[in-house]
C-alpha cells in the first residue's frame, strides 16, 4: 500500500515521448512498405502471447504516460536506465534500417524489432520509477518476443 500512495493520475510529457520514439519508424513503414515485408501480416501465435502482448504493450504506455509521481523531481539523463533505454533505442532504429535494407530474417526480427521494444519500455519504466510499468512491460515482453519467436524461428 505505501507504493501506491507514490502515484498519481497525471501526464507525462517523458512517457509520451518515449511512446513517440519508438513509433517513429512506422512513419516510413506505412508510406513505403518495404518489398519484402514480413511483418505486414504478424498475428500473434497463439491466444495466450496475444493477450499479454496486446494488454501488456497497451498498459505499459498508458501507465507510462497517465501514471506520475507524486515527487515532481525530473529524472536524470545520466541514469543507468536512461542510458539502457536510449542504447536499446538505437539497435531498434538500426534493425529498422537493416529491415528496410532487406534483410528480413528471423533473429533480426525477433531480437531487433521485437525484445528490443518492451525492453526499451521496461529500461524507461525504471528510469521514471514507474513500477507498474515495470510489471506490464515483463507481460508484454514475454507475449510479443514469443510470440514472434513461434511465428519467425520455429
Amino acid at each position: 500500500m505505501k507504493n501506491r500512495n507514490r502515484y498519481r493520475l497525471g501526464f507525462s510529457v517523458f512517457g509520451l515521448m518515449a511512446f513517440i520514439f519508438q513509433e517513429l519508424p512506422y512513419i516510413p513503414w506505412l508510406l513505403w512498405p518495404p518489398a519484402d515485408n514480413p511483418l505486414a501480416n504478424n498475428p500473434a501465435a497463439n491466444l495466450l502471447l496475444g493477450f499479454l502482448e496486446q494488454a501488456g504493450g497497451i498498459l505499459t504506455i498508458a501507465l507510462l504516460i497517465l501514471i506520475t509521481r507524486k515527487v515532481t523531481a525530473k529524472p536524470g539523463i545520466k541514469n543507468r536506465f536512461f542510458v539502457a533505454a536510449s542504447v536499446l533505442l538505437v539497435i531498434y532504429y538500426i534493425s529498422w534500417i537493416c529491415y528496410f535494407s532487406g534483410m528480413t530474417g528471423g533473429w533480426l526480427i525477433v531480437i531487433g524489432l521485437t525484445a528490443v521494444v518492451p525492453l526499451y519500455y521496461l529500461s524507461i519504466s525504471l528510469w521514471m520509477k514507474n513500477d507498474f510499468a515495470c510489471i506490464t512491460s515483463l507481460f508484454f515482453f514475454v507475449g510479443h518476443t514469443c510470440s514472434n519467436m513461434i511465428n519467425y524461428l520455429l
